[in-house]
């Protein structure tokens, strides 16, 4: 699609109560005339399911297990010059996916699982050019990851599960980035990941991830214009769960995140800007929002813990030494709910800590100064909740360690911060 002069957005509905204010027109000089052009147009109307079932003996000097399952995926990526990109993905059966771990003890191994379901994703780049990265993304059915690990031991694992209704992601480097997209959410969204380790390790890393709409837009030298509406419907739900038992370990965490909207720009070295004046990043959550940790521990040494975070719209920029913008309409009608607890158990002294964050809209611009530069961080923001925002946090040890605990629930946070160093 060219984006010579094209009216965005008009007006976008939530169920029938959030309303996006009238964007803009903008203007964008054309693509090059050898632009490599991409136009895509998915529909996915079956189920789509990839699960793996993996059973390892002692002994065993190491597992990797992954399990994928995409409604629909594009990608266009340029070794060189301008990318246009116009996608279009409507995703309307079940995908599901799943993968299980069960053994016995590798203590003189690593293991990795990986559990990925997207309902839409679409990925553009390009090097010395300018990506126009256009999307309309939708997601009608349920969209869910499972991950399970049980083994009498490990010297290392990771494991991360992720599930996200709709994704896009684009990236630059020398260039320039042009934006924008349409994602629309009216289905569930769950992570889930089990692990039951026993003994004898030297790291176990959990990490459980559920996204309603995400998109994240990498530049380095690059001029960098983002534009967005987010919207996840009324009634549904983005869930993610972490459930961790060790009878005796070494830095032993898990971590849950959950977020309705959630759109990221992370740039170096040129103007970039997440929405614009006049023309905002629009938010909208109906879904009620769930992030769950639980880590428990009989036994453990080095610093562990639990985590968990929730939020219903979140809009992140961070840019270093060139002027920055963030300009974003955000609002919340779901429930948020964080829960993070620890029990440690005995321990040799070490930390073990529990942390719970839950926001109903969040925005973050940071602009990061360096030696000769300088640059403007400029912004607008409004932002509504209506939602329930609630953040617990448990942490019990019987043992001679350092506990900590946090517990945090804010309906709306915006933060806008420069930072420098010589």
């Amino acid at each position: 699609m060219r984006l010579n002069k094209t009216t965005l957005l008009a007006t976008l509905c939530v169920s029938g109560m959030m309303a996006l204010p009238a964007l803009a027109q903008d203007d964008y000089p054309p693509p090059s005339d050898d632009a490599m052009v991409v136009v895509v147009d998915q529909v996915l109307l079956g189920d789509v399911f990839a699960n793996m079932d993996v059973t390892v003996d002692a002994g065993a000097t190491g597992a990797e297990v992954t399990a994928t399952a995409t409604g629909n995926i594009s990608s266009a990526d340029a070794l060189t010059g301008d990318v246009d990109y116009d996608v279009t993905q409507l995703q309307q059966a079940l995908v599901r996916a799943s993968a299980v771990l069960n053994g016995g003890s590798m203590v003189d191994g690593d293991v990795d699982l990986f559990v990925t379901a997207y309902g839409n994703s679409a990925a553009s780049s390009t090097t010395y050019g300018t990506a126009f990265h256009t999307l309309d993304q939708v997601s009608d059915a349920d969209v869910s990851a499972y991950g399970e690990i049980v083994l009498d031991g490990v010297k290392a694992l990771q494991a991360i599960t992720t599930a996200a209704a709709n994704l896009s992601t684009y990236t630059v480097t020398e260039g320039a980035i042009r934006g924008f997209q349409v994602q629309t959410g009216n289905a569930d969204v769950s992570a889930y990941t089990s692990a039951d380790i026993c003994c004898d390790n030297s790291s176990v890393l959990i990490n459980t991830i559920a996204n309603g709409n995400s998109l994240t837009s990498t530049g380095h030298s690059v001029t960098n214009f983002n534009g967005a509406a987010q919207t996840m419907a009324l009634g549904t739900n983005v869930y993610s769960e972490t459930e961790l038992y060790v009878q005796s370990g070494t830095t032993v965490i898990g971590s849950s995140t959950a977020a309705g909207n959630s759109a990221t720009v992370l740039n170096e070295w040129g103007f970039a800007t997440l929405g614009r004046d006049g023309s905002e990043l629009f938010q909208g959550n109906g879904a009620d929002v769930d992030a769950i940790s639980v880590v428990t521990l009989d036994h453990w040494s080095g610093t562990s813990g639990s985590v968990a975070y929730g939020v219903g719209n979140s809009a992140l920029i961070s840019n270093i030494g060139s002027d920055t913008g963030l300009y974003a309409n955000q609002e919340n009608l779901g429930d948020i709910f964080s829960s993070a607890s620890f029990d440690g158990g005995t321990t040799d002294g070490s930390l073990g800590y529990a942390s719970s964050t839950a926001f109903g809209n969040a925005v973050t611009a940071t602009l990061c100064y360096t030696c000769s530069t300088d640059g403007v961080l400029s912004g607008k923001v409004n932002q509504t909740n209506s939602g329930t925002i609630t953040s617990y946090g448990s942490v019990l040890s019987s043992g001679n360690g350092y506990v900590q605990g946090s517990a945090i629930a804010i309906g709306n946070t915006a933060t806008f911060q420069t930072i420098g160093t010589e």
